[in-house]
């Protein structure tokens, strides 16, 4: 297979973010310690307090599988509902690592659905036992990236999920975590609703032994400016600050 340059570059991000340099930075302190667990981590993501008025979070049930866009616990998304696309030879919407022990699916949203003022959050973690697993994780992830195409059409499935998404990704480093950051917009067939799109952002960031997971999907009117992957930041911003 024939990569595009978009691909090629996505191939090499994760691998990039692994090292000492290459992803934009963020003001603050940078990370220390030399290790995380599964503990550090629940104590950490991002909730309900974080998310203001309107807000409630919880714990995804382990035997509950969406059948609109399943990701396993110990999976990371890199491409979403591709598998439903129309893409020939759709790449699978998840890597899963090996060696990764998941946190856990936490979520945080709107406690009233007609509250657009909250967004979707879901967050998820895999503890590695050692930093050089972990660096090799996060080169799994950056293939499952590289071959996620810039735009698809899903025109099977339930209602909420058809239509055409459109997918960038940057480097991004905060507080000496790297990954990526990766956007997304999925706007609705005609005539479904004319009025909103769905803005969507994914943040991966790997450091020592820890790769976290945070995705936040928003609506917005057509025409407004997308935020979603400054508000993604900011979240995560959150939890880094403190894991320490």
């Amino acid at each position: 297979m024939i990569l595009s340059s978009r691909a090629v570059a996505a191939l090499a991000l994760a691998a990039v973010c692994v090292g000492v340099t290459g992803c934009s930075s963020a003001a603050g302190a940078t990370a220390s310690k030399p290790s995380y667990t599964a503990d550090d981590v629940k104590a950490a993501f991002y909730n309900a307090k974080d998310a203001g008025e309107g807000a409630r979070d919880y714990w995804y049930d382990r035997d509950f599988h969406s059948h609109n866009n399943y990701v396993p616990p110990s999976a990371i998304q890199t491409c979403p509902y591709v598998q439903r696309s129309d893409t020939p030879n759709a790449p699978s919407n998840v890597v899963q690592p090996v060696g990764g022990q998941p946190v856990g699916q936490f979520a945080v949203e709107p406690t009233r659905a007609t509250d657009s003022r909250v967004p979707y959050v879901t967050q998820n973690a895999l503890v590695f036992a050692s930093t050089a697993i972990a660096d090799n994780a996060m080169n799994e992830v950056g293939s499952g990236l590289a071959v996620c195409p810039g735009s698809y059409e899903v025109d099977g499935g339930p209602p909420v999920i058809l239509g055409a998404y459109r997918a960038t990704s940057r480097p991004l480093e905060v507080f000496g975590w790297k990954g990526y950051v990766q956007q997304l917009a999925h706007t609705y067939p005609p005539g479904q609703d004319d009025v909103y799109f769905e803005d969507i952002a994914i943040v991966v960031l790997h450091r020592a032994n820890l790769i976290l997971y945070l995705d936040l999907t928003q609506k917005k009117i057509v025409g407004d400016r997308a935020d979603s992957a400054d508000k993604a930041k900011g979240a995560m911003e959150k939890v880094l600050q403190r894991l320490g």
